[in-house]
């Protein structure tokens, strides 16, 4: 009896050229790898909102609030306001941010701060917040008649 072998004979496997234009790929993709994920990452940064909401809303309500003060009076870490013969204070308290109408009550109006300083910078001051977490913001402000604190 005979017995059949089936031999293959078809000698195309896979060569050197295509060896390496393979790992070629591979490292081109792995290569992109930390560039795709810093760009993920970035973009969840930048529409995370809830970080930067309560500093622009402090923003906000800052501007409004010198767009009819009378005065200005600048000291390292606090901002004093004359509108209508109330003084307002803007203070960091603690770990927030308050203000205070004729030094009577208090409003929160930023919190989690670690560091909070008011400079000149005429014609504009400047107001440089520090939060907990490490992240620093700056605001400037074109300010009415500024009166300077001693």
């Amino acid at each position: 009896m005979k017995k059949n072998h089936i031999v293959w004979s078809n000698r195309s496997g896979f060569t050197l050229l295509e060896t390496i234009f393979s790992i070629f790929i591979v490292s081109v993709i792995l290569s992109l790898l930390p560039l795709l994920y810093y760009w993920f990452f970035s973009i969840d940064r930048a529409l995370s909102v809830e970080g930067d909401f309560e500093w622009n809303t402090f923003l906000i309500q800052l501007r409004k609030e010198l767009e009819t003060a009378d005065t200005i009076f600048l000291r390292p870490e606090r901002m004093y306001l004359t509108k209508n013969h109330s003084i307002i204070k803007y203070e960091r308290f603690q770990r927030n941010i308050r203000r205070q109408v004729d030094d009577k009550g208090q409003e929160i109006v930023l919190q989690n701060v670690r560091r909070f300083s008011v400079r000149e910078e005429f014609p504009m001051f400047v107001i440089e917040v520090e939060f907990m977490n490490g992240k620093t913001d700056e605001a400037r402000f074109r300010s009415p008649p500024i009166e300077e604190g001693t």
